[in-house]
């Protein structure tokens, strides 16, 4: 009886987990790599306009502030495909 009751405590959990896995979606590589890369360059952006503004260097710290917005439109963009 005691193993019985085990057993079923412990059944539902581990339909629950073969649930989860088959509702999530598989990504394509594409738009994994595409995040990576994308974050990536967004950083290194940043990183350079704020450096370029701490160092009073203002025509290098505007790029760099319009290439990071430019990253965080293309991540937009890339996660609206990648619902479809």
């Amino acid at each position: 009886m005691t193993q019985q009751t085990e057993i079923n405590q412990i059944t539902p959990l581990e339909e629950d987990a073969e649930d989860e896995a088959v509702l999530t979606p598989e990504i394509p590589i594409g738009i994994v790599l595409a995040r990576i890369l994308i974050v990536s360059a967004m950083s290194f952006s940043a990183a350079l306009a704020i450096f370029c503004v701490v160092g009073a260097i203002w025509p290098i710290a505007g790029l760099a502030a319009i290439a990071t917005l430019f990253f965080l439109a293309l991540m937009f963009a890339v996660e609206r495909v990648a619902e479809r």
